[in-house]
């Protein structure tokens, strides 16, 4: 008999404890998170092994990213010469 209670006082023990670090931690928590500036948006724009990384559109020229060489693309030329 006195050895379920001494674990029962024991539980409870063990409950605040749990109880007092969980709030402690909490509040620790909030203060970290004051002191931090919010986290910057990245905008994905491609990815860097892809022949067009960081252009709107194909070009002319030729392009050699990483291991990889990407040709010039045909371009219909102006109609300033045909005149």
């Amino acid at each position: 008999m006195q050895e379920i209670m001494k674990n029962e006082i024991y539980r409870e023990e063990i409950q605040m404890k749990s109880q007092d670090f969980y709030e402690k931690e909490k509040l620790l928590q909030e203060e970290s998170n004051k002191e931090l500036p919010p986290p910057v948006q990245t905008q994905i724009k491609g990815h860097a092994s892809a022949p067009y990384f960081g252009k709107d559109e194909p070009s002319v020229t030729p392009t050699s990213t990483g291991k990889t060489f990407q040709p010039g693309s045909w371009m219909p030329q102006d109609d300033k010469r045909h005149s």
